[in-house]
């Protein structure tokens, strides 16, 4: 046992514990969440992503459309270019389901379709759909006017045939390119909005 007996003042700082942690228990024990929180919380959550994965498809839409468009944009400024830098005449064709880039052969005179990557032929998924319009009159590099060849003519100084090019998601995005032939090619903005 202890050799010093205990007395009320050893005692005090007992009951002042028990007190205090009877004080804070209660406390504590208060200030947790109730189920009906929890679950409002696990409802609202499950409401909201509810909402996002119903819209899911419309996202994933709308990237592959800007992701062709953003493509088709880079490949066409890579093909001028190219056709600049080697000093080659090159043309461009809108297909039912793609599209390609040409390069003209001056030995055989005539238009040969390019293989080689990033320029090959492309295929378009099923909901995109290109529409070409050659503003004004073409110009053809045939000594046949009415020869077969791209309409859309990238030529080694830098010109290009006067476009607009529009792709289409349906059923309502679009997007169009142009140029005027000597400048850039450019993204047309929608005069609606």
């Amino acid at each position: 046992m202890c050799a010093f007996p205990l007395t009320s003042k050893h005692r005090q700082p007992r009951l002042f514990l028990q007190r205090y942690d009877r004080r804070h228990a209660q406390y504590y024990l208060q200030t947790g969440f109730t189920l009906i929180e929890i679950l409002v919380v696990l409802f609202i959550v499950s409401i909201m992503s509810g909402l996002v994965v119903a819209n899911l498809p419309s996202f994933t839409r709308t990237q592959d459309f800007d992701t062709e468009a953003r493509r088709l944009e880079v490949l066409l400024g890579m093909a001028r270019e190219h056709a600049i830098v080697q000093a080659v005449e090159m043309g461009f064709t809108v297909e039912d389901d793609g599209y390609s880039f040409y390069y003209y052969d001056e030995i055989a005179r005539s238009w040969a379709q390019m293989q080689q990557a990033p320029f090959g032929v492309r295929k378009l998924p099923e909901t995109i759909t290109l529409s070409l319009e050659i503003v004004g009159k073409g110009f053809s590099l045939a000594d046949n006017e009415d020869a077969k060849g791209p309409k859309l003519l990238l030529l080694s100084s830098g010109e290009t045939t006067p476009f607009e090019l529009e792709i289409l998601q349906q059923p309502d995005l679009s997007k169009r390119l142009q140029s005027d032939g000597y400048s850039d090619i450019e993204w047309v903005e929608d005069e609606s909005l």
